[in-house]
């Protein structure tokens, strides 16, 4: 549990790097560092954060949903009886309680939220499909996200082509950044109506779309974890070697193609956008074995536990992203929305994952979950508590 509990904190981690681009900044910097205004180091940030995180980290924070399917189901695998639908109550009970805390937390916080697609994934596909040979969970869930991928990168390419066609404004792709940020800047209820318009338009269109892949990165998830990949049951030299393979491969293909697009297509921001996710595979899985390879060794206990703890209270530390950020960023608090440039916003990147590791090293020294993750746990199993169900 130690192994994933670090990769789950490792990925919680690296996520807030691309995120908080969107709780600062209208959403269009996300595809034009030129929203944030000139200069070396907003280009610099914004080519750190679009080539080493974007799409890497939330590949690896899905797969560890998928590794949780199948830790949930170990503990009904050796029940006498036990069947497909063993389980399968208390699950989607689970996940539509995620669903209700996603919701929550995207239309009265931040439209950004991932647990809703989480949630409506755990309440479809997944837990049908926990079973399956471990073959078909990793070819199939890496044939089922190179679709999903494909999907979004499609529908990438034709809103390009709307806007180079004159059918469509580039407003109308990534928002009306001075719209943003007016409401951003206004009262708690200005921005409460804006968002709410925002994330229904992002959930029913991005959702649609997304689904597909998350569904095939939930099961290569589990498959990886079945197969001993994700949890270090492997030897360290498989671990450290498909680490360093993929990660060399991962980086040069990365940085190869973001450069290509770059210096050869206008709005490449926008496609990158896509792209970023269809080939962000082989990095976000290196990235998972060098964490692996080092939780492993002696001389890391120190940092790997202290990951762990971050991962073994990802909801919280999850909220807790979004409660610092926008009170930093928001009108109804600081106020800073449209106005922190990078190297800034890596320095609140980092005083947040401070604020994570201290938080949950304190926490977990009186409780053993989580606050968010107790609601959740005591909202699914009701009258017996937190530490009774299964």
């Amino acid at each position: 549990m130690l192994t994933l509990d670090a990769l789950r904190g490792f990925a919680l981690l690296g996520i807030l790097v691309p995120n908080v681009v969107t709780f600062a900044w209208p959403m269009a910097a996300m595809a034009d560092p030129a929203v944030m205004g000139p200069g070396p180091w907003n280009e610099r940030g914004y080519q750190i954060t679009a080539t080493l995180f974007l799409g890497k980290f939330m590949f690896l924070f899905a797969l560890m949903f998928g590794a949780g399917v199948v830790l949930y189901d170990r503990k009904f695998q050796n029940r006498p009886g036990s069947t497909l639908a063993t389980g399968a109550g208390l699950w989607h009970k689970r996940c539509a309680v995620l669903l209700v805390i996603g919701l929550v937390h995207a239309y009265f916080f931040w439209y950004g939220d991932i647990l809703t697609y989480y949630a409506v994934a755990g309440l479809t596909l997944l837990w049908w499909v926990r079973r399956l040979p471990v073959a078909a969970q990793i070819w199939g869930g890496l044939g089922l996200y190179a679709f999903g991928a494909l999907l979004m990168f499609g529908v990438t390419m034709m809103g390009l082509w709307a806007v180079s066609a004159g059918r469509a404004d580039p407003n109308e792709l990534m928002g009306d950044p001075a719209a943003e940020t007016a409401a951003y800047l206004g009262s708690w209820l200005d921005a409460l109506r804006f968002r709410a318009g925002q994330t229904f338009f992002f959930q029913l269109m991005f959702g649609i779309i997304v689904m597909p892949a998350f569904w095939g990165i939930m099961t290569l998830g589990m498959g990886l974890t079945r197969a001993g990949v994700l949890t270090g049951e492997r030897s360290l030299r498989f671990h450290a070697t498909l680490g360093v393979t993929l990660t060399a491969f991962g980086l040069a293909l990365t940085l190869g193609l973001f450069h290509l697009v770059d210096q050869n297509f206008e709005m490449s921001g926008f496609i990158w956008q896509g792209m970023a996710q269809l080939i962000g595979v082989p990095l976000a899985i290196g990235y998972s074995q060098l964490v692996v390879t080092f939780a492993r060794l002696p001389a890391f206990a120190g940092p790997a536990r202290a990951l762990a703890n971050v991962g073994r209270m990802a909801l919280t530390n999850y909220l807790m992203h979004t409660l610092i950020c926008t009170t930093v960023m928001y009108g109804y608090g600081l106020g800073r929305f449209g106005s922190v440039e990078y190297p800034a916003l890596f320095a609140l990147v980092i005083g947040v994952w401070i604020a994570n590791f201290a938080f949950s090293a304190l926490w977990l020294r009186y409780f053993d979950q989580g606050p968010a993750e107790w609601l959740w746990r005591k909202a699914t199993y009701g009258g017996r508590g937190g530490r009774e169900g299964p």
